[in-house]
């Protein structure tokens, strides 16, 4: 018991800490002994102590209807349907038999006698007909006269014409196959060559006929 005590005495608070301790203690008793007076008179509620919890939790479940997955849309292959061609066999009558044609012959010329291969050889032969071309009357083909605005510009050059002959011997048309490079210089030969010029008509024997003929114009500025 000795050492018991003393033990005790050792840990046993002193001074200012042992006063301050039994004032905190002195105070809750008075504030207990205060709050039992005061709930008996009813002026202050009663502590409500909760009773003790009894129950579970009960999670509820709802059944959630998805959506099924989209099917995959696979397209239908086109089919042509192969529709058999239609043949139709003629039928032979019964005793028929099928034949050849040989095609005939043609028939022999007959030999010429010796009086008909005489005349044929003695049978004069027509001469060839002579034609004749179409020919420049010279004092007719006389130079164009130059454009006044290529003049100014500079402008020359060689064209080149196919003409049409009629059998007066008239330059009915006039085409340019070869351009001077300018069109002023082309339109102003083909008026002044329809205009002017003119031909001995070509001939066919004795008979004029009409015919085609080339001809070149050369403008240049001195």
């Amino acid at each position: 018991m000795t050492s018991f005590q003393n033990s005790i005495s050792t840990y046993r608070p002193t001074g200012t800490a042992q006063r301050t301790v039994g004032l905190l203690l002195a105070a809750a008793l008075n504030a207990g002994i205060v709050y039992a007076l005061l709930a008996n008179l009813g002026m202050v509620p009663m502590p409500v102590i909760p009773p003790p919890f009894n129950g579970s939790v009960i999670i509820e479940t709802r059944d959630i209807d998805l959506p099924p997955p989209p099917q995959p849309v696979i397209p239908q292959p086109q089919i042509n349907p192969i529709i058999p061609p239609i043949i139709e066999v003629p039928l032979e009558p019964e005793g028929s038999r099928n034949t050849i044609t040989v095609p005939e012959p043609p028939p022999a010329t007959p030999p010429q006698s010796e009086p008909q291969k005489q005349a044929s050889i003695e049978r004069p032969v027509p001469p060839p007909v002579i034609v004749t071309p179409a020919r420049a009357i010279m004092s007719t083909h006389t130079i164009p006269d130059y454009p006044p605005v290529s003049r100014r510009l500079a402008e020359q050059g060689t064209l080149r014409l196919r003409l049409a002959i009629g059998v007066n011997g008239a330059v009915e048309d006039a085409q340019v196959e070869a351009s001077s490079g300018y069109k002023r210089l082309d339109d102003a030969a083909v008026q002044w060559v329809k205009a002017h010029w003119r031909y001995e008509p070509a001939m066919q024997g004795a008979k004029p006929v009409a015919s085609t003929a080339t001809a070149q114009v050369t403008f240049a500025l001195k």
